[in-house]
């Protein structure tokens, strides 16, 4: 088949040929080979001490207050909770705005706790143990 029919016919062009055995990649080590592994080498060993650590809160944190340990204060507590309003809560008071046709309807997601971010704080210390978003 020639070259410019096998082009108008969209096919690839032909693969060059390859040698049957190409030359092996430069050694690594130059000309120098390594050295025989005739003695075995010692092993060494390293030994770790497993730290206990305080953990940054719990696992879980809820939408309301959650008794847990305080990592700073190391205290048994139940979390004080704050709510803050995060991108959720604009976003469902926007899409009330304009769904209602008035401004009415979109002070409710400021008013519900489901639409806000709970942060938890220690009331010992008053540390910040974590937050909570709702999904």
């Amino acid at each position: 088949m020639d070259a410019t029919l096998e082009n108008k016919m969209g096919l690839p062009p032909p693969y060059e040929q390859v040698p049957a055995n190409p030359a092996p990649p430069p050694s690594y080590f130059g000309d120098n080979p390594p050295p025989p592994e005739s003695t075995p080498r010692p092993r060494t060993v390293v030994v770790t001490q497993a730290r206990e650590t305080a953990t940054n809160g719990p696992s879980k944190l809820g939408p309301g207050p959650t008794g847990t340990s305080c990592p700073t204060c190391n205290k048994s507590i139940v979390t004080r909770v704050d709510y803050v309003p995060n991108n959720r809560t604009h976003i469902v008071s926007a899409a009330l705005c304009v769904l209602a046709g008035c401004c009415c309807g979109c002070f409710v997601p400021y008013c519900m706790r489901s639409c806000k971010t709970a942060n938890h704080y220690c009331p010992a210390c008053k540390a910040f143990i974590g937050s909570h978003i709702p999904s």
